[in-house]
């Protein structure tokens, strides 16, 4: 059964102080599957990721949301769409003053009217979500960094979101807790039927995931389709991606540092 694209990128080009950092981006975020943008850091996935939010405007006819244009959404049309997405950013991004129960009721004090105890009712259900019903006293401090990913999930989730947005899922994590956060990611999907946007370098954890890939580099789109399509890319900057090859530029580098490094212990008799 086909996915319809619910959100459309048709030609996004993005400045910052004029300087062009994305070049004409144009694929389509089926909905509810995990669509995974990756490439080198430097490459204008957070930027991307920025216009998807609408952390940065986007200039009319260049991201489709349902058919809408998010470039002529006003004020209010904006904050409509907003409330429809969770956003789980790099860092947690969990306010340290708070418990993990006060950080996950954050969205709810803010965007809707609900008594006090209902919020504290669904925050404790978040909470059960993400396995970490014991913990909604504790300040993010004395969490792990898998735990404060985790509770930094439970409070993008706080709202229910139609639009699930994951900024570096696995950055800073053991490769056990980074593969639990995938399959929290795959269970979000299949249970809930949320549409996933994860933006991430990891290789493992993003072919772990993904129903569809978009690989960037350099402000455009590299590549676009299925894991299995990307893996038999020939596009050679892809397979070098894949393949973890340093660029010629930064090896000569390493030679040329490790020729000086040799010369200064040469003439220093050691």
């Amino acid at each position: 059964m086909g996915h319809r694209d619910l959100i459309d990128v048709c030609g996004l080009n993005s400045h910052y102080s004029g300087r062009q950092v994305l070049f004409d981006i144009r694929f389509g975020i089926p909905d509810t599957n995990i669509t995974v943008i990756m490439g080198v850091s430097g490459c204008g996935k957070t930027t991307l990721l920025r216009h998807l939010i609408g952390l940065k405007r986007t200039r009319p006819e260049q991201i489709m949301v349902d058919g809408q244009d998010l470039g002529k959404f006003n004020e209010e049309e904006m904050r409509n769409y907003r409330r429809r997405l969770g956003v789980l950013f790099q860092s947690g991004a969990l306010f340290n003053s708070m418990t993990v129960s006060q950080n996950i009721a954050v969205p709810l004090k803010v965007h809707t009217r609900l008594s006090d105890e209902t919020i504290r009712i669904m925050a404790l259900i978040k909470l059960n979500l993400l396995g970490l019903a014991e913990f909604g006293a504790f300040m993010p401090s004395q969490l792990s960094g898998g735990m404060r990913k985790r509770a930094g999930l439970a409070r993008a989730l706080a709202m229910d979101p139609e639009i699930l947005f994951v900024d570096e899922p696995s950055s800073g994590l053991d490769p056990i807790t980074a593969a639990g956060l995938d399959r929290l990611i795959l269970e979000l999907r299949d249970t809930l039927g949320m549409t996933i946007i994860v933006v991430t370098h990891e290789l493992e954890s993003a072919f772990r995931i993904a129903d569809r890939l978009i690989v960037m580099d350099r402000g455009c789109i590299l590549a676009a389709g299925s894991p299995d399509e990307i893996r038999a890319s020939q596009n050679e900057r892809v397979l070098q991606f894949l393949e973890r090859k340093a660029d010629t530029a930064e090896i000569n580098t390493a030679g040329y540092l490790s020729r000086i490094m040799g010369n200064e212990i040469t003439r220093s008799g050691r």
